[in-house]
């Protein structure tokens, strides 16, 4: 009787090892990234690796209108731990003044991940800019529906706040990871950046 029930045990132990080592070695999920914004996720990574956390300013101009929007955006010097499907990633904080949108902020994860923050259940951010008190932002995601992007409500309060700040802090929470802070070295934002 007992050797049935050692032989048991020890099936199910197998069974367990087995799928675990199936789940280890599954193939991750397909991006929904076009090429180019692989490409540029890649390079804003290997950017701050190798120069440290900075302010980045790029200008693109609407092939059709010849009007530009511009971006100011710096990257987290902590990541985002994110559980399977997802790896850790770090994420980007940016500031954009659009023809069509007008002064936006948003957060963006550098990679693969979701941000759980949908703007028909009153989204909430907690905020701190540098030794100052907590603040909440109203939030929303991207009307495209990219779950990595998300919207920081009162862009103009926000950019006042990021422009006195060193540090900036932001409160978000992420898909079966839960509420976790993300801080950008926010010290030195030109905004708004001279006309070029």
């Amino acid at each position: 009787m007992f050797g049935v029930f050692a032989m048991i045990v020890l099936l199910f132990g197998l069974v367990a090892y087995c799928n675990s080592l199936s789940h280890e070695s599954a193939a991750p999920a397909t991006s929904g990234y076009t090429p180019a914004e692989t490409a540029y996720m890649e390079k804003r990574v290997a950017e701050i690796s190798a120069s440290g956390p900075a302010w980045s300013y790029r200008d693109d101009t609407d092939p059709m209108t010849d009007r530009k929007t511009r971006f100011a955006c710096v990257t987290s010097t902590n990541e985002v731990r994110l559980n399977r499907p997802y790896d850790d990633v770090k994420a980007e904080l940016c500031i954009r003044q659009s023809p069509r949108y007008g002064l936006d902020a948003y957060v963006q994860l550098l990679g693969e991940g979701q941000i759980i923050c949908r703007s028909y259940d009153n989204c909430t951010v907690k905020v701190r800019f540098g030794d100052g008190a907590q603040q909440s932002f109203s939030a929303a995601d991207a009307a495209d529906g990219s779950s990595n992007v998300t919207f920081i409500s009162n862009a103009s309060r926000f950019v006042t706040g990021v422009k006195t700040a060193d540090v900036t802090r932001i409160q978000m929470t992420f898909y079966e990871a839960g509420d976790q802070v993300i801080e950008f070295n926010t010290k030195g934002l030109e905004w708004p950046r001279p006309a070029s």
